[in-house]
């Protein structure tokens, strides 16, 4: 018998986490709200997931869909979403978990007069590096919020056409966690494997103009311990070059679709490359001069100027 279409359908990534992925499994069985499936993806496990211990956690609310060979985590996300029968489709990574009312506060925003096709919600990190990371991702997300000049209705921040640039500047943890009407897959392109595909696709949707809002509660549970790209040597650089590629490609692509918004993406692009170069130099590190040039030609200013003065004048010293 053909199972009847969910509200919910959780899109869940794993790989060779068998014991992480049993957790997040148990913080899907423990929720209040329970019209929802959970569509497993095991992408190339050495030891494949077993479809009987997903039954007996989650019962038959569930699909298991298995890659032969690793893809990473964005393909096995994509290959979930074809899967999805739900209304509306949210994700959850194997190391993570969802508090108990996640899904039934979801349901109540997605409700709300404004009608959002985009929920984000948000994240509360726990772990070794818990704390920390709570108290950066707070201050990012404040600083989000009065640059999209939002507004709070009825437990919900309710966002404009604002957001867009306000997310171009940064995409705090709660926008890279979204809960969407399975029509937007037809409608932002599908996350790809950029080194942040979630801001990408939170860029992209808020470009579109696409109706979103925030339930800013932590009903996301974030597992931080050790993981983050802060606390790993060399990601820093790393994260803030795929920063960029991904910053390219929206431009590159979005440019052309909406070329009303161009002139952002091309200033915020300048803005990575002088971030990258900004930060390689107070790391005491040669002056990355491709990227350097690059944004002096795309957005010029003066923190151009300090900048190679700085670089020059720390050559000269070492």
């Amino acid at each position: 018998m053909t199972r009847p279409e969910p509200r919910f359908s959780i899109v869940l990534p794993t790989h060779n986490r068998h014991e992480l992925l049993r957790e997040a499994l148990e913080s899907l069985a423990a929720q209040t709200f329970t019209d929802w499936e959970v569509v497993v993806v095991d992408d190339g496990s050495s030891q494949p997931v077993d479809a009987a211990e997903i039954r007996s956690i989650v019962g038959e609310r569930y699909t298991l869909h298995t890659h032969a060979h690793p893809k990473g985590v964005a393909a096995a996300r994509n290959s979930g979403y074809m899967l999805a029968r739900g209304e509306f489709i949210a994700q959850l990574d194997d190391d993570d978990q969802l508090a108990p009312a996640a899904l039934e506060l979801a349901d109540r925003g997605l409700k709300h007069p404004f009608a959002p096709e985009i929920l984000y919600i948000g994240v509360e990190a726990f772990g070794g590096e818990g704390a920390a990371v709570n108290a950066r991702q707070r201050a990012a997300l404040d600083r989000t919020l009065a640059n999209a000049r939002s507004a709070s209705d009825q437990g919900l921040i309710i966002f404009g056409d604002a957001l867009f640039d306000a997310l171009l500047k940064s995409v705090p943890a709660a926008f890279q966690k979204p809960i969407f009407h399975r029509s937007i897959l037809d409608r932002v392109q599908p996350m790809n494997k950029d080194d942040w595909p979630e801001s990408a696709w939170a860029i992209e949707a808020a470009a579109r103009s696409i109706r979103c809002a925030l339930l800013d509660l932590p009903v996301y549970r974030w597992r931080r311990d050790g993981q983050s790209y802060f606390s790993v040597s060399g990601q820093h650089f790393a994260s803030m070059l795929g920063h960029i590629r991904m910053k390219q490609g929206l431009l590159d692509r979005l440019g052309q679709e909406l070329p009303e918004r161009k002139p952002a993406l091309k200033k915020a692009l300048a803005q990575a490359r002088f971030d990258y170069c900004y930060n390689m130099v107070s790391d005491s590190s040669a002056m990355p001069w491709g990227q350097f040039t690059r944004s002096f030609i795309e957005a010029p200013g003066a923190r151009h100027l300090r900048l190679l003065y700085r670089s020059q004048l720390r050559r000269r010293i070492q």
